[in-house]
């Protein structure tokens, strides 16, 4: 029998990674860390173009320089989502060789 995934609330990042631990299966570990690094990168990217834009719209007065800070703040988002994603890998990894 598959055991249900716990959904996680908004900013419960530790919560997500103790239900991928508490899982039996390396497969359904493997799959909800795809998930939660998927949907944290969607949600820090929305956020830096949203703080980006916001700044842009601050601070610059052409539409190019507002736009160069956007993709800025973009870029920051998916970055800070990558490392994320990675350490939770990490993670998995670790976990996967304790076993």
């Amino acid at each position: 029998r598959i055991p249900k995934i716990p959904r996680r609330r908004a900013g419960s990042d530790a919560d997500a990674r103790m239900a991928a631990a508490k899982s039996g299966l390396p497969e359904l570990r493997v799959a909800e860390t795809w998930d939660s690094c998927i949907e944290n990168t969607i949600r820090k990217l929305a956020y830096g173009t949203l703080a980006g834009g916001l700044a842009a719209m601050i601070l610059f007065r052409t539409p190019a320089a507002r736009s160069a800070v956007a993709g800025l703040g973009a870029g920051v988002g998916i970055g800070m989502g990558y490392t994320d994603c990675k350490h939770e890998f990490d993670l998995v990894d670790k976990a996967a060789e304790a076993k």
